[in-house]
């Protein structure tokens, strides 16, 4: 007849008090209790020479190996990271001790154009941006300045509301881009069409304000010559067309796939 009186928990059988009083009477013969598990313990982690040598006695490295990649990965990746997070940490100092106007286009009105544009700072560019809010040219050219300001430094940005800036100025003539030096108008531009109409892009703005003056560029780099900064934005404007070619490129290889 089978035991119904004895249980089993964690796998290590215990008796119950019925058991208990029967082998105290001597009608059963007492069960050998088993050795209690060992207490569980974390794996000490060898070092780095214990696993070299342990793998080198085993005649297998390719475990090792896989632990190294891992660790090379890691250590990569975090010098990765702490690289980008001290870049954008240097690219936030700048903008802040940066003066106004400079790596962002700063809003003025009326009785504030004098301070920030006719006594900017002797040398420096002003590319003033008037504007109308709701305007679809104004939105294309804001998007581009917005851009050029972060990276063109060197040149002051500044936008004011057309009206505020010229009573009962058209918006037939928006977006306008008024460029001062010295305190001085030195050229006008008006709507989009010498940028690219609505396919205008920050390179195709730069590239035209610089042609307008070779010799003495509009858009400049921090800290970098004219010709410098010329370059750059020349580079920047091939860039941008190689791009959109092969964009174009791959839109009429997929286009053709289905005729």
């Amino acid at each position: 007849m089978s035991n119904y009186h004895s249980t089993m928990r964690n796998a290590i059988p215990e008796t119950t008090e019925w058991e208990d009083l029967q082998v105290k009477h001597g009608n059963w013969e007492a069960r050998e209790k088993p050795e209690p598990p060992p207490e569980w313990a974390p794996r000490e982690e060898r070092s780095a020479k214990e696993k070299v040598e342990a793998c080198d006695e085993a005649g297998d490295l390719s475990d090792l190996e896989d632990d190294f990649d891992d660790d090379r990965f890691m250590a990569q990746y975090r010098e990765a990271r702490l690289k980008e997070l001290r870049m954008k940490e240097e690219a936030a100092a700048r903008v802040k001790i940066l003066p106004q106007g400079h790596g962002e286009p700063v809003f003025i009105k009326r009785d504030e154009f004098i301070k920030h544009v006719t006594e900017a700072e002797h040398g420096t560019w002003v590319v003033v941006f008037l504007f109308q809010n709701g305007h679809e040219g104004c939105e294309l050219m804001s998007r581009c300045l917005a851009e050029l300001s972060r990276k063109y430094v060197g040149t002051k940005f500044v936008k004011i509301i057309s009206t505020d800036c010229i009573a009962n100025y058209p918006d037939q003539l928006l977006p306008t881009l008024i460029l001062y030096k010295d305190g001085k108008v030195q050229t006008t531009l008006e709507g989009l069409a010498k940028f690219g109409g609505k396919r205008v892009t920050p390179e195709s703005v730069a590239f035209e304000l610089n042609s307008l003056f070779p010799d003495d560029p509009v858009v400049t780099l921090a800290g970098h010559s004219g010709e410098q900064s010329q370059q750059e934005v020349v580079k920047s404007a091939l860039n941008r067309f190689i791009k959109e070619s092969e964009n174009l490129t791959l839109s009429d290889e997929e286009d053709g796939l289905f005729d």
